[in-house]
């Protein structure tokens, strides 16, 4: 569901074991003072922004800030979320200070529609809200749909269906289809659907997480999208202390440094659901974001850095207890560091969701890369 001001520290090693205290302190342009420092629960130059959380809930009927998606046009950047219960909501900051968002109009406007992803198609000066649709009147399965929009005018248009659950472990525990990420795959020549699917229950939480990732491709970008598996993707490597539950989301990060290269090579990130059983009973679920990397062309990943960004585990903490889905943008103000933008839960029954960034250094991307 800032302003940077580089400086990001270098090592050769980002295993997530060790911590640092680097700070830098920054003064946005528009007056939001704040700083960088080393993120608690995530690998050594993984940094938050000391102002964080950067967009809270609206009120206590929605409660929650999920799943950010994030694109820069020009000297703005775009940022769209979902609510508790529906509705994709817009909001936009300048690239001058990237932690500072104002919302505009709800993109959509509808019951049960989750976890967004944005395509930009410069060529055609157009936007593809990608996103999850429970289907009413129960909600008890969902499909991917995508709305068109034009840049500057952001009216999206009636939605189309691009996925619908087919396979049976699409289906397992639930059926449904989300978390879209989509991107043109240069060395295919097709647009690929990663996706996740299925459905755990976190029952400490309350609350319901997808079980697993898969992947489809087209030649158009609104489909129709053929399965590129039949069997769930595979994300080797565990996670040290914590056993691995589900799948949220998997996004290759937007660097050109990580982009899936004709040798098979490219980094991503993906969020998975995790339980820690040597935790207080009530407290063992949790939400961790990895750095992965893939050496078969996208089509399964093996684990580079566990703890790329996890929860605090801070009483009284926005991301005490999860950090969920997420999207990257390189940082307008630091060609040496990219920007994460994700949502945190501050805990686990009747807890509610914000949304956050933090920054980390473009050398980590390089040295997944080449891992």
């Amino acid at each position: 569901m800032g302003c940077a001001c580089g400086g990001c520290s270098k090592t050769s090693c980002y295993n997530g074991e060790r911590t640092s205290h680097t700070r830098r302190q920054c003064t946005g342009p528009k007056g939001s003072e704040g700083e960088w420092q080393q993120a608690v629960g995530a690998a050594e130059g993984v940094q938050d922004w000391s102002l964080n959380p950067i967009i809270r809930p609206p009120g206590k009927l929605n409660w929650i800030v999920g799943d950010p998606t994030v694109l820069q046009v020009g000297e703005e950047i775009h940022m769209w979320t979902n609510g508790a219960l529906g509705n994709i909501q817009h909001y936009v900051a300048s690239s001058s200070d990237p932690t500072s968002f104002k919302q505009l109009a709800d993109s959509v406007v509808d019951f049960g529609t989750v976890r967004p992803y944005i395509f930009h198609n410069k060529e055609a000066n157009k936007v593809t809200l990608f996103y999850e649709q429970f289907e009413c009147p129960f909600f008890q399965s969902s499909h991917i749909a995508a709305r068109e929009a034009e840049v500057g005018k952001w009216k999206f248009g009636p939605a189309t269906t691009i996925l619908k659950p087919k396979l049976p472990w699409e289906k397992e525990g639930q059926s449904r289809v989300g978390n879209a990420f989509v991107y043109y795959n240069t060395v295919k020549g097709k647009y690929w659907l990663y996706y996740s699917c299925g459905k755990v229950d976190v029952t400490d939480s309350g609350i319901a997480e997808p079980l697993n990732f898969g992947l489809a491709q087209s030649d158009q970008l609104l489909g129709p999208y053929t399965r590129v598996l039949e069997k769930p993707m595979e994300v080797r490597g565990d996670i040290p202390g914590l056993t691995i539950i589900g799948n949220g989301s998997l996004k290759i990060i937007k660097s050109p440094y990580a982009d899936i290269t004709a040798n098979g090579v490219g980094v991503a990130l993906c969020n998975r659901i995790t339980k820690n059983l040597s935790a207080e009973e009530g407290k063992q679920s949790g939400s961790t974001v990895s750095m992965i990397r893939t050496s078969d062309g996208g089509l399964s990943w093996d684990t580079v850095v566990p703890k790329f960004l996890g929860p605090s585990l801070l009483s009284d903490n926005w991301k005490e207890a999860y950090v969920y889905a997420f999207d990257t943008l390189p940082n307008p103000l630091d060609q040496s560091s990219e920007l994460i933008y994700y949502n945190g839960r501050n805990g686990w029954k009747d807890a509610y969701e914000e949304a956050g960034v933090s920054r980390f250094p473009v050398e980590m991307i390089r040295d997944a890369a080449c891992a």
